[in-house]
């Protein structure tokens, strides 16, 4: 195996782990629930806010040590952190105590995705990137998908190891014993990527190390592609988080299947789908490239998006079981698609020296919008307005095709603005096949 190819392959690892630790709440939002006394709203921002607080603060300092720095060591030390905020949430004994725990999360994550398109952005040339980062991006599926399947086979057991220890005089929750667990993967995902080399450098990037703010004088000349471009991803992402935390109590409370029936049904369409679309994306963006240059990438991403937006419509006004998962599959493999062409999109549009930079920029504008803000517009929207007539299935939907609708809007506004102006935009030649 290559080098580049076993990179890949840990990468691929970190980013399920990554994603593993991130989703898990959403199958525990019932017991977290009644054991810390708080409402949907607040679900919604244990499952966002909390999260996005540091990995925004964390992330700008971030990008700079990734254009500096060596990118492996630091993202050895922030799965570290990661993992342990992962599961020091178990021992929180309030909702403000997970928040905080949850920070340490957002705080670790921040590094994952600035360095894992740095590295790949040297392992791999440009027309092979879209198929790299498909593989890569299979990481999110897995990892979310297999937080619902893993959480929903192990319950039993869980519930009786909780039981015998009860039994013993420790009281633990269930799912305090879960989020406990996720120090295994996160050990794990440390000792691998301490077995990867570090790929040399771009040229360019060698060339502009001592530019301590060349990130931001970048991300500025080209805010006209940028902005567009990251806020258009942002709301794709409100809509990726926002059925991520909710579908599965969508299942649970309005068609009665309990917590492992709905972690195998949706974990196992995350895994299925998200795989496919993953490495779909990746070829097509692949293809696309070869056929007209990168920018043809970007044209996949209204079409996936709107694919995704309808699969909303099918959750918000079906009501038999086998329509409504045809729609989150449609979502899932839509808006997947659509991630792989944002990030491939992203490894090109940035300059070398500062691509760990703008890439986290990016990033705190994605995750600011969606992830906070896809939980928790569903769980406070079903907190105002849900009820007998509008379930929560509905307050989902919606949400979910009004990020799509804006993210379309966007996304032709950035790849008009690109087609105006291509001189922002640095293709290197070096790269092409």
């Amino acid at each position: 195996m290559s080098p580049a190819a076993y990179a890949m392959f840990v990468l691929f690892f970190v980013n399920l782990v990554g994603y593993l630790d991130r989703q898990i709440l959403s199958l525990l939002v019932q017991p977290i629930k009644e054991s810390l006394h708080i409402s949907d709203g607040l679900i919604g921002l244990l499952q966002g806010a909390a999260f996005v607080v540091t990995f925004a603060i964390a992330g700008l300092y971030i990008g700079r040590l990734v254009d500096r720095n060596n990118r492996r060591n630091l993202l050895l030390v922030c799965v570290l952190i990661w993992t342990i905020g992962a599961a020091a949430g178990g021992f929180a004994q309030s909702a403000w105590q997970l928040f905080v725990a949850r920070m340490a999360v957002g705080a670790g994550e921040a590094a994952l995705i600035p360095c894992a398109i740095s590295l790949i952005s040297d392992f791999y040339p440009s027309h092979q990137r879209g198929r790299a980062l498909g593989l890569f991006s299979m990481g999110i599926y897995c990892g979310a998908g297999l937080s619902l399947v893993l959480v929903g086979f192990a319950m039993p057991s869980v519930i009786d190891l909780s039981g015998r220890l009860a039994a013993s005089g420790i009281e633990i929750a269930p799912w305090r014993l879960i989020l406990v667990l996720l120090l295994v993967p996160g050990i794990l995902a440390c000792l691998l990527l301490s077995t990867v080399a570090e790929p040399s450098r771009d040229p360019a990037c060698q060339a502009n190390r001592s530019e301590s703010h060349s990130g931001i004088r970048d991300w500025l000349q080209r805010a006209r592609v940028y902005l567009p471009h990251h806020v258009g991803w942002a709301f794709a992402n409100v809509c990726q988080y926002a059925i991520a935390g909710w579908f599965p109590t969508v299942l649970i409370r309005e068609h009665g299947y309990d917590a492992k029936a709905a972690g195998l049904t949706y974990g196992t369409l995350m895994v299925v789908v998200g795989i496919s679309s993953a490495y779909l994306g990746g070829r097509l963006a692949d293809r696309l490239a070869r056929a007209g240059g990168p920018l043809r990438r970007l044209y996949l991403a209204p079409i996936t998006a709107a694919i995704g937006g309808a699969g909303f419509l099918l959750l918000a006004t079906a009501h038999q079981i086998p329509v409504i998962l045809a729609g989150a599959a449609m979502v899932a493999s839509g808006l997947g698609i659509m991630m792989v062409v944002g990030l491939t999109s992203l490894s090109e549009l940035t300059p070398p020296a500062s691509r760990g930079q703008i890439t986290s920029i990016f990033l705190v504008i994605i995750t600011v919008i969606g992830t906070a803000g896809g939980p928790a517009a569903v769980g406070y929207g079903n907190d105002f307005f849900g009820g007998a007539s509008v379930p929560l299935s509905r307050v989902l939907g919606i949400v979910g095709m009004t990020g799509a609708c804006v993210s379309i809007l966007l996304v032709l506004v950035a790849i008009a603005q690109i087609r105006r102006f291509p001189h922002l935009v640095e293709f290197r030649a070096a790269d092409q096949p």
